[in-house]
């Protein structure tokens, strides 16, 4: 699904610095150092004085290796030093004499008549991602250009019968292959809405529409941007006045991606590592978290019931505490939930309950989900406002895609909490298998768990704060135990007569006296702490937690091993 990433606004050309994370370019043509709050005008221009055009958003983009800055009016510029020169490399680009839009009335046209016949801008500089010296440009008047030779010399390549007034608004060349490109055309100033983007596979001699699939029904839906997925090929997503669309067959078809956006005016895109990024007009930026499984489906496009590759998970824990929620009528966008993102497709609805298991690379199942009902929340048992607690989630058994989250930790052995939606320790950075059962089918995949990059903390500290977050489970559980078996025992025990019932009672006294700091409730207290302060932070256990386990561990032995011992001698007692 989307997520909403900012709130509203148009997305204006931002250029980050890929050589310097703490200089952004964008504006008129700015630079902002960041470390500094400075803004230095680099316009490239100034050392050009001439008459130029503008529109409301002009171009500005990095090449391939990131050392060439380019930006565009009529003409393209580029830079080697971050703006403090700049090259003109390429004449003026736009048509000598555009005319006058058909679709304008007699007032309007004659409105145009202001003494100059080139009207256009470049609007959009494809860099090839294979070479520096291989770029492609397009016009707001309708013309596309590629230079091979870094700007030195152009070669007008504009798709055969493009009119005039049609805006190309991106050129989107190929990572794999330097005679495909893609570009996204915008003709609404001819009073024509329909899709339009072509494809070229020989260097711009020729171009295919590729369209199906964008107005299925008969809506109008101009395209504003294509991108190339960078990892797959053939993988395309376009970007329309009504959302988002995907083609798995380089364009031959496209379908839409609709889950979590609103009818949206989508005005660029870009592939970031596994995710989707969009800009929108008007209400910000989206994201649509890991990709991976379109991925999959533009690779094996077969349809049928399926889990798909998740990709790897980083172990990057929530926020601790955020504040008391915000009231529910409070406009807010929703992050997306924390873990490993699990996709599956379903042919038909299930028959019986949809299972899924993670397994550790030991083969031991370490968390289950399933389709079936679970527990209900019943909000006058809680303790807290039922806008804190995360309901435990359910697998869906219906026919169709379908994406889960694994929030990276075990599950939390019942005796420890009747809460339903209680988690148990943290899973650690490593290899697992995800494990999917439909209708008597198992489908399983490999899943990695990554560290958090931010964290210092070496794959024997992870182990080392597993373990002991284990240990400390399991002890606890052996004391939870114990105390359900003495609250049996009171009442069993009130059946002996005296004085062996008052000694029994007074022996129980010593094992579950609240007053008593050796009472199993108390010492099952502080193991709870001792086990946040080990698992609730990546990195190896403190020397003091340590130390803190080791005499706790000890005293919870010799209550368990006492109890152990009055519980047989009550037991013979009742014979």
């Amino acid at each position: 699904d989307f997520h909403e990433l900012t709130p509203g606004g148009e997305s204006d050309n931002i250029a980050p610095d890929p050589n310097d994370p703490d200089i952004i370019y964008g504006g008129r043509v700015t630079r902002l150092e960041l470390h500094s709050g400075q803004v230095k005008s680099v316009d490239p221009t100034l050392a050009f004085p001439a008459d130029y055009r503008r529109t409301w958003t002009l171009p500005l983009i990095f090449g391939k290796s990131g050392k060439i800055l380019y930006f565009a009016n009529q003409r393209i510029f580029a830079t080697r030093n971050g703006g403090d020169h700049w090259t003109p490399v390429s004449p003026d680009l736009t048509r000598p004499d555009p005319g006058v839009p058909r679709s304008l009335d007699a007032p309007a046209a004659a409105d145009t008549n202001d003494g100059q016949s080139r009207k256009g801008v470049v609007y959009a500089i494809g860099p090839s991602p294979l070479s520096d010296r291989d770029v492609w440009a397009g016009t707001d008047d309708g013309l596309v250009w590629r230079t091979k030779d870094g700007g030195a010399t152009w070669r007008d390549v504009t798709p055969a019968g493009l009119p005039a007034w049609s805006k190309i608004g991106v050129v989107e060349p190929s990572h794999f292959d330097p005679q495909v490109a893609y570009i996204a055309v915008d003709r609404h100033r001819l009073d024509d809405f329909a899709p339009y983007i072509w494809r070229t596979r020989d260097g711009g001699g020729t171009w295919t529409a590729i369209v199906v699939g964008l107005a299925d029904g008969g809506t109008l839906n101009t395209v504003n941007v294509v991108r190339e997925d960078p990892q797959y090929r053939g993988l395309l997503y376009a970007g329309t006045e009504r959302g988002v669309f995907v083609s798995f067959n380089d364009g031959l078809q496209w379908t839409p991606l609709k889950n979590g956006l609103p009818t949206t005016s989508v005005r660029d895109i870009t592939v970031h590592g596994d995710d989707l990024v969009i800009a929108t007009h008007g209400r910000g930026f989206y994201i649509l978290d890991d990709i991976a499984s379109l991925r999959e489906w533009a690779l094996d496009p077969t349809p049928g019931t399926r889990l798909l590759a998740p990709a790897p998970a980083v172990r990057a824990r929530p926020d601790q505490f955020t504040g008391t929620p915000m009231p529910k009528d409070e406009p807010m966008a929703s992050n997306p939930p924390p873990g490993a993102a699990i996709d599956y497709n379903l042919a038909a609805d299930a028959q019986h309950d949809v299972r899924i298991s993670i397994l550790d690379q030991a083969g031991v199942e370490v968390r289950a989900y399933s389709s079936a009902a679970g527990p209900a929340l019943a909000p006058i048992m809680l303790a807290i406002a039922p806008e804190w607690p995360v309901p435990p989630p359910k697998l869906s058994a219906k026919a169709g895609a379908h994406r889960f989250f694994w929030n990276l930790q075990y599950a939390l052995p019942p005796a420890l909490s009747d809460n339903p939606f209680a988690n148990g320790v943290w899973a650690p950075p490593g290899s697992y298998s995800v494990v999917l059962n439909v209708d008597g089918a198992t489908y399983r995949r490999s899943l990695t768990v990554l560290p958090d990059p931010r964290v210092k903390a070496s794959p024997r500290d992870y182990r080392r704060e597993a373990l002991m977050a284990q240990q400390i489970e399991a002890m606890r559980v052996q004391l939870k135990t114990a105390a359900h078996e003495i609250a049996q025992a009171r009442v069993q025990q009130a059946t002996l007569p005296e004085p062996r019932r008052t000694a029994f009672n007074n022996r129980l006294s010593l094992l579950d006296d609240p007053q008593s700091s050796n009472a199993i409730g108390r010492q099952e207290e502080r193991l709870t702490a001792l086990q946040a302060a080990v698992d609730n932070a990546d990195g190896a256990p403190s020397t003091d937690a340590e130390a803190g386990f080791s005499l706790a561990a000890k005293s919870a032995l010799a209550t368990l091993s006492a109890w152990t011992i009055l519980k047989k001698q009550m037991a013979a007692a009742t014979q």
